[in-house]
C-alpha cells in the first residue's frame, strides 16, 4: 500500500473538504495540547514558587527563633555572671566575717582561757596611725595577762621609739614629755586594759622600732619584767598581734 507523501496526493485521496477538516482538527489538537502543556508548566511554576515561599518563610521563622534563643542565652549568661559575682562577693564578706570572729575568739581565749595560751603579761593589738597633725601619731594596744588564776597586776609601761634623725641614730621615749606629753602609761587590771595615747616625733625623724618595757607588780611585789621590741613597719597603720617576752 502506497502512503501519500504530499498535500496533492492527500487532497486527491481524501478530497479537499476532508483534508481541510483533518488539518483544522489537527491544528485544534495542537492548540489544546500546547495549552495543556503551558497550563501544566504554569501550575508547576506556581507550585515551585509556593514551595520556595514556604521555604523562605520557614527559614525566616527558624532565623527568628535562633535569634530569640541567642538573646535568651545572652541574658542567661549575664545573669549567670551576676550570680557568680554576687556569690564571690558574698563569699569574700563571709571570709572577712570569719576572720573577724577568729580574731575576737583568739582575743577572748587569751583573756578567759589561758590554758590554750602561754602564761604571763603581754601586749596585744599594737597599732600606730598617723594623726591629722604633722609628725603626730596615735598608739593603741591592749594589755593582757594569761594567768589561770587572775589577780590584779600593776605597773608603769615605758615606750621607746628608735630610729634615725638626719641620718644619726636617735630615740625618743615616754620620759620625754615633749614627745609623750602623758609620760609613761600607768596600768593596773585583772583581765585586760586598753591603751590609747598620742605622741609627736621630731621633724625629720625616721622611726624603725617601737619598744615596750614594764615591771610587773603583783601584791606590791615585783613579779617580773616585760620587754618587747616591734618593727615600726609591722605596726604602723595596721593591727599586729604582739607576742610577749618575760625576762
Amino acid at each position: 500500500m502506497k502512503i501519500p507523501l504530499n498535500r496533492a496526493e492527500l487532497v486527491e485521496k481524501w478530497g479537499h473538504f476532508r483534508f481541510t477538516v483533518i488539518c483544522v482538527a489537527m491544528l485544534i489538537l495542537m492548540l489544546v495540547f500546547g495549552y495543556q502543556i503551558a497550563r501544566f508548566e504554569m501550575d508547576e511554576g506556581a507550585k515551585a514558587s509556593a514551595s520556595e515561599s514556604e521555604s523562605v518563610a520557614f527559614l525566616a521563622q527558624q532565623n527568628k527563633t535562633l535569634k530569640n534563643r541567642v538573646s535568651e542565652l545572652q541574658v542567661e549568661a549575664i545573669l549567670a555572671d551576676n550570680s557568680v559575682a554576687a556569690m564571690k562577693k558574698s563569699l569574700e564578706e563571709q571570709l572577712q566575717q570569719n576572720r573577724a570572729l577568729e580574731d575576737r575568739l583568739s582575743f577572748y581565749q587569751r583573756v578567759v582561757a589561758p590554758e590554750v595560751t602561754q602564761d604571763g603579761f603581754f601586749i596585744d593589738g599594737v597599732q600606730v596611725a598617723a594623726s591629722a597633725s604633722d609628725n603626730r601619731y596615735r598608739l593603741t594596744a591592749v594589755l593582757l595577762q594569761q594567768n589561770e588564776n587572775k589577780t590584779i597586776l600593776k605597773g608603769e609601761l615605758g615606750i621607746t621609739v628608735r630610729g634615725a634623725l638626719d641620718g644619726v641614730p636617735h630615740e625618743v621615749s615616754t620620759s620625754d614629755t615633749e614627745t609623750f606629753p602623758s609620760g609613761p602609761v600607768k596600768w593596773g587590771f585583772k583581765y585586760f586594759q586598753t591603751v590609747d595615747l598620742e605622741f609627736t616625733l621630731p621633724a625629720g625623724f625616721v622611726p624603725e622600732q617601737i619598744i615596750f618595757t614594764t615591771d610587773v607588780i603583783q601584791w606590791k611585789t615585783k613579779r617580773g619584767e616585760y620587754f618587747n621590741s616591734l618593727n615600726w613597719s609591722d605596726v604602723f597603720d595596721s593591727p599586729v598581734n604582739a607576742g610577749s617576752q618575760d625576762a
